[in-house]
């Protein structure tokens, strides 16, 4: 983790600086409002403290449609609390289909490539949808779902991958002003039913099959269940994968609904309407029903556009499940006209090359992946400079976890060194990137760049809510201004108590979103490092770090030949006076811990770090418990281990792995590091 005193080392520098849309956005933004701003900073600088201006102009700017009333004066109402959660363009009618699916001038362009595991790249080019034929689904399905009785405010449930068939339902529901969700198949029956259950759909599509790591399982069982256990049942339609043969109708008797002659129409939702549901990866507890608005397609295209200088030119492979708000991220890209990839399964199978081979064959400029990805592939020996032709790729974009200084470093060894890499920051809650790119400056090693425009990010003193943004110091990651995706509500949260406890009961005193992420900005580059969630902060002995600081050093070379996952959180029981880190690792295959590699990882994280970091206890346990998104899941293993005042921790379905969850429960009584673990429960 690099010094926040000091400078880390440049690794990418722009090759078009002054020539990119953001430079554009920037000289456009000096002449109409007389500014002279020089950089992005000083783009975003202004774009926070002038606000009523900023997303006034933005709208405008990329063209949305349709436009502003001449009167619109500013984009909400700033006299109120932001916890309020003002309107933004109250009055204004927009639909987000219509803003997306008219982005590429040509009809005949490429709009959609759906891929699915197991293809082979050497003969097949996948299916390939025109803009125009792209449109001519939605019509068809947009027809269809009111022929079936969906009126706005309907919820469209989807138990489906990544694929054509997603993107159409999700705007062919925007059109029609019906409330769009979403689940990847391979979600487990309970989290299934806890999520729809909440929600009620009156129309629920699923996947006959889901295809992973080479495995086809159907869904048929699963469905029956989901669909018994819903109250009102929703009407059920089967996207055939695999299999043809199942209970509930086919997806083409749906469409056989539809009305040839029906004209391809947008329902008058407002910017501020509800337009889909995501859902929360919390590891306890239910999933919170995120509801976002037709709004969010603002913010989505601010990233794409200007931040990562998507155009019609571009093909983007974001990697991503049906179950994770990246997928509506993606849908961002595409509304900006770009043809997009949609590939339903593992990005392992039948290696780590299938995705880089993507890149090569479909000439991908924008690839959207994650840091265990990367990571995967450093452990692999795999070299992707060398093995695939990757010229055509402009951009890196990385996001779900924070990457370490030192894959910031391998990437730049391993991949062209003309890419940009953007490690990013965001999350269900906002839709969007709170840290973003920045095309018009340097990279780096271990730093994301920038806030991205519009949005009032700030560190502050955890105990005080003051800004420290400046002093280098880590605090919490707050917003103190409103952004059009905060959510509309939760569904079922009657007087939106959930909604004001997850995000703005931190402090007391200030009316500020917490973001409840713990970050730090480094004064002599301006660029910023995630170190964990705020609640998985460790306070050993009174200093505090983040869990992202140990996986930089326990992940990278050479650790990650012998290390496959590590998990680091604090115990801290009842009886105790302060807080004691564990470190768990899981090993990779043929390997165990030694008591020699042991102290090479403490001594690693002392010398890198400082003696205060090194964590008191270092075990290996079989499994590493990952969210279905691959997050690690630090809090139910911080309560399993300080005991939770004794209650059993409910482990939430969002957890890939739960069983794993278990056996960290002998390392309650743990009080020596003696090589196995002793059970004392």
């Amino acid at each position: 983790m690099a010094n926040p005193k000091t400078s880390p080392k440049i690794l990418w520098i722009p090759s078009n600086a002054g020539r990119t849309p953001m430079d554009d956005y920037r000289r456009h933004v000096n002449q109409k409002y007389h500014k002279n701003l020089l950089t992005t900073r000083d783009l975003q600088n202004w774009s926070v403290e002038s606000p009523k201006d900023f997303w006034l102009d933005l709208y405008d700017y990329l063209n949305f449609t349709p436009r502003l009333p001449s009167g619109m004066t500013k984009a909400y109402d700033d006299t109120v609390p932001m916890s309020s959660n003002p309107l933004f363009f109250p009055g204004l009618r927009m639909n987000y289909a219509e803003n997306a699916m008219f982005a590429n001038p040509d009809p005949d362009a490429i709009a959609l490539v759906g891929l699915r595991e197991g293809a082979d790249l050497e003969t097949e080019d996948g299916e390939l949808v025109t803009w125009n034929e792209f449109r001519e689904k939605v019509r068809l399905t947009a027809s269809a779902l009111q022929r079936c009785g969906i009126k706005q405010g309907d919820r469209v449930a989807a138990l489906v991958a990544t694929s054509i068939w997603a993107m159409v339902i999700f705007h062919a529901s925007a059109t029609v002003g019906a409330i769009f969700t979403c689940i990847s198949p391979d979600l487990g029956l309970e989290g299934c039913v806890s999520r729809l259950q909440q929600v009620s759909p009156s129309i629920l599509f699923a996947d006959s099959d889901t295809v992973y790591k080479g495995k086809t399982v159907s869904t048929e069982t699963k469905v029956q269940s989901i669909v018994s256990r819903l109250d009102p049942k929703p009407q059920t339609f089967v996207v055939p994968i695999v299999s043809t043969t199942t209970s509930f109708p086919l997806v083409d008797s749906f469409l056989s609904h539809a009305n040839p002659s029906d004209p391809l129409t947008f329902a008058p939702t407002s910017f501020n309407d509800p337009l889909m549901i995501c859902y929360s990866s919390g590891t306890t507890g239910a999933p919170k029903c995120i509801v976002h608005r037709h709004g969010i397609l603002l913010q989505t295209k601010k990233i794409s556009a200007l931040h990562n200088s998507t155009t019609t030119a571009d093909v983007i492979l974001q990697y991503s499940s049906t179950s994770w708000v990246v997928f509506y991220v993606m849908c961002g890209y595409f509304a900006c006209g770009a043809t997009t990839l949609v590939y339903n399964g593992s990005p392992m199978y039948p290696s780590p090359k299938t995705l880089l081979r993507m890149v090569e064959k479909y000439r991908i400029t924008y690839f959207g992946t994650s840091p265990r990805y990367l990571l995967e592939l450093e452990m692999a020996k795999i070299v992707p400079k060398r093995d695939f032709d990757l010229s055509s790729m402009r951009i890196a974009y990385t996001t779900g976890a924070t990457l370490s200084a030192e894959q910031y470093r391998w990437f730049y060894s391993s991949f062209p060194p003309h890419v940009h890499l953007c490690n990013t920051a965001g999350g269900t809650d906002t839709a969007t990137s709170l840290i973003a790119a920045d095309p018009c400056a340097p990279i780096h090693a271990g730093e994301m760049q920038i806030f991205s425009l519009g949005t009032d990010v700030d560190i502050a003193d955890p105990t005080t809510g003051a800004s420290i943004l400046h002093s280098g110091e880590a605090g919490e990651m707050i917003i103190r201004k409103p952004f059009p995706s905060m959510p509309c509500f939760f569904w079922g949260d009657e007087g939106n108590t959930k909604y004001r406890e997850s995000y703005f009961e931190r402090f007391a005193d200030i009316d500020v979103w917490a973001q409840h992420d713990w970050l730090s900005c480094n004064p002599q580059t301006g660029g910023l490092i995630m170190h964990g969630r705020s609640d998985g902060v460790l306070n050993p002995s009174g200093i505090r770090f983040g869990s992202s600081e140990i996986y930089s050093i326990v992940e990278s070379h050479p650790f990650n030949t012998l290390i496959t996952n590590t998990l680091c959180v604090g115990r801290r029981r009842p009886q105790d006076s302060d807080e004691t880190v564990f470190l768990f690792l899981q090993m990779c295959p043929g390997h165990t811990l030694t008591p020699s590699l042991r102290a090479e990882v403490k001594a690693a994280i002392r010398t890198a770090l400082s003696p205060r970091h090194v964590p008191r206890f270092v075990f290996q346990v079989p499994e590493v418990p990952v969210t279905i998104n691959g997050k690690k899941v630090e809090a139910a293993v911080k309560r399993v281990i300080s005991g939770d005042g004794g209650k059993e921790v409910v482990v939430s379905n969002t957890v890939l792995n739960p069983g794993s969850i278990k056996f960290f429960e002998r390392f309650r009584g743990v009080e020596r590091e003696d090589g196995e673990a002793k059970a004392k429960l």
